[in-house]
């Protein structure tokens, strides 16, 4: 052992406690970004920190080794890059020498985990959308992608359907209709809110999109999705539940003369092995009635961009034999609720090439669909510091595309994505987006690694600009 791993295991073996306790704080609580963030939170809650066992500044040397040993993601990856919650430890974390008060304040105190995918649930004003000019001649398609181009069409922008082009599509999948814990589709919410995705269920304007999509060689998918620990555990622990929920699904999807089912099940931490199996099996079973009622039918599954490099609801080994394909959201690395930052990098401590890597080591590259953002985050920056001083606002594309045009654009050669700056009312903000030449190195990537193709969040985003068509055109056409 070297007198560097030496002085280390003895700071693991002085500070192991607190250690212990930080790794907990960040388990119960992923939206921590910082360490001084942490150690203000953990002083709050009574850690003292002149006890001459506290030294945060070696426990943040060390932590990125240490949690490793307990089985956890990297605290570097959780804590300044993803801040998604973490996986259980091999050994639990027993706190033996910090005050069992503080343990129990810290335990208390945690918030909820925030979605590991945010953008899903945002929907964006359609109508500011499309009241951007066109920045170029509209683009005629004449040839059908080579790869799958899977664009996911959102209820939010059911106004302006006869407005998207949809010709550079192979595919797409109206989003979407929600799924209770009893398997039931639900028209409305707990507070008689309408459902937006079966008031476009029920629109005829969505027959008429249907129609067209037909008339242009297209499959039609029909999203379902639960962001709901608690429904997804019901649905896939119950055989009724499951029951019920095919029922309806496939009645939905046969009732419109629809090509397949692609499920949305964001699932927030690590779930019980019997959860997970479950999960499988619901898959499974889902995949079996689908292709015994309409044989050519499609299967597909979204899943986290680390879902294939860490234990989580997909078993994607086991899931690979029963779906066509897995939709890998490759985007919120950074997101509206934490701090500035790329939000589909290539590049860097956590990135899309490394992560891709992981799924292709458990998965055949034909069925991975990469799904790329075609919006951008505006984040509050604080003046002394990057951190974000609240939630960022979601931009379209084509906002962005009109909003640059006004600032110089930064590129960064590690990310391999755009951003810029502004000063808006003597408060700085920081705009992290997609452009023409970041997709075009994703899109670049996609064929090199033979992947299936990408998936598109979400339909109408670029408005009336067709740049991004083109590009799909240039490196998907036959």
């Amino acid at each position: 052992m070297t007198k560097k791993h030496q002085q280390m295991h003895t700071d693991y073996n002085m500070e192991e406690p607190y250690v212990r306790l930080i790794a907990k704080y960040i388990k119960l609580n992923p939206k921590s970004r910082s360490p001084e963030e942490i150690k203000e939170s953990l002083i709050k809650f009574g850690l003292i920190e002149k006890d001459p066992k506290f030294s945060f500044g070696q426990i943040k040397k060390t932590a990125t080794a240490i949690l490793a040993t307990l089985g956890l993601i990297s605290f570097i990856y959780t804590t300044f890059i993803y801040q998604a919650p973490l996986a259980p430890t091999k050994t639990p974390l027993a706190i033996t020498s910090v005050p069992k008060e503080i343990v129990k304040n810290v335990e208390k105190n945690t918030k909820n985990p925030i979605p590991q995918v945010y953008a899903n649930l945002q929907p964006i004003d359609a109508q500011k959308v499309f009241s951007f000019p066109n920045s170029t001649v509209p683009l005629a398609v004449t040839s059908r992608p080579k790869k799958e181009v899977l664009g996911f069409f959102p209820y939010w922008m059911l106004a302006f359907a006869d407005k998207i082009p949809i010709g550079h599509l192979s595919s797409l999948s109206l989003f979407g209709l929600e799924v209770n814990g009893k398997g039931e589709i639900m028209t409305a919410h707990e507070d008689n809110k309408p459902d937006g995705g079966w008031d476009m269920w029920r629109d005829p304007t969505l027959d008429s999109f249907i129609k067209t999509a037909n008339n242009q060689g297209l499959k039609i998918f029909l999203t379902f999705k639960s962001f709901n620990n608690t429904n997804i555990e019901d649905i896939v622990s119950s055989d009724d539940a499951q029951k019920t929920f095919i029922s309806n699904s496939l009645y939905l999807v046969n009732s419109k003369n629809l090509d397949g089912i692609n499920l949305d099940f964001e699932y927030i931490g690590t779930p019980t092995d019997q959860i997970r199996d479950n999960f499988t099996r619901f898959v499974t079973n889902l995949n079996a009635e689908l292709k015994r009622q309409i044989p050519d039918a499609e299967l597909t599954l979204d899943t986290y961009v680390i879902s294939g490099s860490v234990r989580d609801l997909f078993d994607l080994q086991l899931l690979s034999e029963h779906v066509d394909a897995f939709v890998i959201m490759g985007y919120d690395m950074h997101y509206a609720l934490g701090n500035p930052g790329p939000i589909a990098p290539m590049g860097g401590a956590v990135n899309i090439i490394g992560l891709v890597q992981g799924y292709l080591e458990k998965v055949q590259a034909e069925k991975l669909i990469l799904a790329v953002p075609y919006y951008g985050y505006d984040w509050p920056i604080n003046n002394d510091s990057s951190s974000a001083t609240s939630s960022a606002a979601i931009l379209s594309y084509a906002e962005l595309a009109e909003a640059s045009r006004d600032h110089k654009l930064i590129w960064d050669e590690t990310s391999q994505t755009p951003s810029y700056t502004y000063t808006d009312n003597g408060i700085k903000r920081e705009v992290h987006f997609e452009n023409v030449r970041s997709l075009g190195i994703k899109y670049d990537f996609v064929n090199a690694k033979s992947l299936r193709g990408i998936g598109i969040w979400a339909l109408g985003y670029d408005g009336l600009n067709s740049d991004l068509q083109r590009l799909i055109v240039d490196k998907f056409s036959n």
